[in-house]
């Protein structure tokens, strides 16, 4: 992967790619969640997606193609990723984990919050791998989140020395 990828705010034209990752209800819920609507609209997507209460990124490759893409948000008085995804077409070349390291940089350079939180399915083995190896530990459910049966919660650090990434 060329690491000269670029984060940027999401554009509405964006949403329209987006919306085109979704082949079936199976693969919206893995990245939207159970309460996500599938057949989806447009209006029905991007109110479901959230965009008026999350920041929306946008990861691109050098072409300017849209490659990754996900959101943040504060919870308990973390940073909290949601919503990440790469495209279909670009899985299993680094981007997922590229999103994940420009979203925690945003925050660090905001300087806003020590540490960064997320939600994964536990059947959803890829993406935890991949939390693990940038860092992300498994923490205690928070006590009003849903799912607690379903999902782990992870969390890690903003600063992270390098060797814990490894």
């Amino acid at each position: 992967m060329n690491r000269t990828c670029s984060l940027e705010l999401a554009t509405d034209s964006d949403i329209d790619e987006l919306m085109s990752w979704f082949p079936d209800a199976g693969s919206v819920d893995i990245w939207g969640g159970p309460k996500f609507r599938y057949p989806f609209t447009r209006k029905s997507f991007v109110k479901d997606c959230g965009i008026e209460k999350m920041v929306s990124y946008s990861l691109r490759a050098p072409d300017g193609s849209m490659v990754a893409f996900g959101q943040r948000y504060v919870r308990d008085d973390r940073a909290h990723l949601a919503r990440l995804i790469a495209s279909p077409a670009a899985r299993r070349q680094g981007y997922g984990r590229k999103l994940i390291e420009e979203l925690i940089d945003t925050v660090r350079r905001e300087a806003k919050h020590t540490d960064v939180s997320l939600f994964v399915y536990r059947h959803n083995e890829p993406a935890y791998r991949c939390y693990l190896q940038l860092g992300f530990r498994v923490q205690p459910y928070p006590e009003k989140a849903r799912m607690r049966e379903q999902c782990y919660f992870l969390t890690r650090p903003v600063e992270l020395a390098s060797e814990e990434q490894d």
